[in-house]
């Protein structure tokens, strides 16, 4: 296990630099895609060594190895989001972005590790405001009445784990059981940049709200509600 795991900390940096060298707009798209499969085996072995040191109750490896699939995950959503940008995706774009800046963020909560991806998430945040235009977000408010805990089931504040921190190679969060339902909101700073407003009407047309195309308004119409649905369920979460 530990010349398995060395060998492993030795090739990810090296995964992660060569790939980052196609994170940008004037790579091709076929090694765009080819970094984004090089890094998903890596991500499957991470994950792999991970469960094995799970079972030898090693948490700190444990966690690093969380961090670790994290980092390449926000490589690989990053990737997938210039890989959508040139298939004429913005939506799907988006949400590798917010998926990348996630994941960056939650490697930096896992593992002291990641403590350096300060800088890499600043560029995330940069790319947000350079490559799309000003979103609108959904925000729900929300009274929660019952809520367990994802690492041991119990009753979450009562069995002392603590949402967002890394536990034996798991992120800690609150599962929402029951709740009540106070507002919903737009809003420009959300919780969850996922939950965002999907298209526009002036009254006249119905636009899509990222690419500003025309778009039929029955299909608008059902696609609204099924977004409310997803606004409720991700901040419930």
């Amino acid at each position: 296990m530990s010349k398995r795991l060395e060998g492993f900390r030795e090739e990810f940096p090296y995964a992660i630099a060569e790939s980052m060298k196609f994170c940008n707009a004037a790579r091709s798209r076929e090694f765009q895609v080819e970094a984004i499969q090089r890094l998903e085996i890596l991500k499957t072995r991470a994950s792999a060594l991970k469960t094995e040191i799970v079972a030898n109750k090693d948490e700190n490896l444990a966690n690093l190895l969380l961090s670790v699939e994290n980092m390449l995950q926000a490589v690989i959503s990053e990737l997938k989001m210039w890989v959508a940008f040139k298939d004429e995706d913005p939506s799907a774009a988006w949400t590798d972005l917010v998926g990348a800046q996630s994941a960056a963020s939650t490697a930096m909560r896992a593992h002291k590790i990641a403590a350096n991806l300060d800088a890499y998430i600043d560029r995330l945040h940069a790319l947000e405001h350079l490559l799309f235009p000003p979103q609108l977000f959904f925000s729900s408010g929300i009274i929660i009445k019952r809520s367990t805990c994802s690492i041991c089931g119990h009753e979450y504040g009562d069995c002392g784990h603590v949402k967002g921190k890394a536990y034996m190679g798991q992120m800690c969060g609150r599962i929402i059981k029951e709740c009540d339902l106070s507002e919903i909101s737009v809003v420009s700073n959300p919780a969850n940049k996922h939950c965002r407003v999907i298209s526009t009407n002036d009254g006249k047309v119905t636009r899509d709200f990222m690419t500003w195309r025309l778009i039929d308004e029955q299909v608008t119409k059902n696609s609204d509600v099924d977004d409310f649905k997803k606004v409720l369920m991700s901040n419930t979460k």
